[in-house]
């Protein structure tokens, strides 16, 4: 109960230094735009007009006029009249109704506000109470285990936000850092769910040989394809003011690296387990009946996970595929399109990361377990 109380306590005050500072952050909502003299604020609507159609116009269809109050910062409390026009493009248009909460897109000439239009939906909110809601039943149905679990994610998102994307911009090679992103992420996951032991060690060098296995697919089929890394995602950093010379081709790679690492690490864990139960309930297993038996044990796993793996990318690209079936392209042109490269590479890149991954951990516990070593505090079977 202890030790239960205690990971409850430490998540708790995480997620709650996290809001702290994120409300602290919307104290002065205001998110400067650097190119223009412009903030964006958040608003409440007080009041909305009924629709008014527009018939003499080639782009918009109709109109409302909406009454907003800023929430936050230095414009709090002033209220404004903003025109919100509407295409009938569903996804261009913003229709709102009184009471919601919605971003501003303010242009400024010094302190004077020269013009107030709609930008986006609030929806942080809800984000807020999702989480609190996952969280929540994470630990109600999985108890001490869910708390690792979020306790392993919060530190994942840790050294992804505070670490490994910051010294990517800072022009650190991107597949050197990430890989000693994964490296960190797997050590501390692997030594919380099963504490510092020989099952935890073969575990982490099985999760590593998958990274490395996945980090060179991806890095030799990416340069061999040309993967260039640019997508509308990072066209829109580049407006935001990122840096032009980024390597996003090794920024890309990494995003595959991070995105097969939790299932590297699920199988790595189970191989490893599979190998010490195997010793203990047969002491004369030697290494190499220890590494069959453990591999063999591994093979449903792994293949359950590929097909996890594969079927999540197909549901990711699922908008790009409906695309291609909308317009009837040739397959060779499909073939040869960046983006359909860029997912090919990304999902084979997984994949054989996991294909690593299982061998590595079968040898590494097969090792430890042929040694006397356990997972228990006496560190012998």
């Amino acid at each position: 109960m202890k030790k239960a109380s205690l990971l409850a306590l430490l998540l708790v005050g995480t997620l709650l230094l996290g809001a702290a500072s994120a409300y602290s952050s919307q104290e002065n909502n205001e998110d400067r735009v650097d190119e223009h003299p412009s903030v964006i604020v958040r608003a409440k609507v007080l009041a909305v007009s009924p629709y008014e159609e527009i018939k003499d116009d080639w782009y918009y269809n109709g109109k409302q006029q909406v009454v907003v109050e800023v929430m936050r910062g230095r414009f709090q409390g002033q209220t404004y009249e903003i025109d919100n026009y509407f295409t009938g493009i569903s996804y261009q248009d913003m229709p709102i109704k009184e009471g919601d909460q919605v971003l501003l897109l303010m242009e400024l000439d010094g302190s004077r506000v020269l013009s107030v239009q709609l930008y986006e939906y609030g929806r942080d909110r809800y984000l807020y109470i999702l989480l609190g809601l996952f969280v929540a039943v994470t630990i109600l149905i999985a108890g001490t285990k869910g708390l690792k679990a979020l306790l392993a994610l919060l530190f994942a998102g840790a050294v992804v936000m505070l670490g490994m994307l910051p010294l990517i911009l800072q022009g650190r090679n991107p597949y050197i850092v990430t890989l000693l992103a994964s490296a960190l992420i797997a050590v501390f996951s692997l030594v919380l769910y099963g504490g510092f032991t020989a099952r935890s060690l073969a575990a982490i060098a099985g999760t590593l040989g998958g990274e490395v296995g996945a980090v060179l697919t991806a890095f030799l089929f990416g340069h061999a394809t040309r993967l260039t890394g640019f997508n509308a995602d990072v066209e829109m950093l580049f407006s935001w003011g990122m840096p032009t010379n980024l390597d996003l081709r090794g920024l890309l790679i990494a995003g595959f690296i991070i995105c097969s690492l939790g299932a590297v690490i699920d199988l790595s864990q189970s191989i490893s387990a599979s190998v010490f139960d195997f010793r203990r309930s047969n002491p004369l297993l030697t290494f190499k009946g220890l590494f069959i038996a453990g591999f063999r044990s591994g093979k449903d796993k792994l293949a359950r996970t590929l097909t996890v793996i594969m079927l999540a990318f197909a549901g990711v690209a699922m908008p790009l595929l409906l695309l291609f079936a909308a317009r009837e392209m040739s397959y060779l042109n499909i073939a040869n399109l960046d983006m359909i490269a860029t997912e090919t590479v990304r999902a084979m890149a997984s994949g054989f990361g996991l294909l690593a991954a299982a061998p590595v951990a079968a040898a590494a516990a097969a090792f430890l377990a042929s040694k006397g070593l356990d997972s228990k505090k006496t560190g012998r079977v």
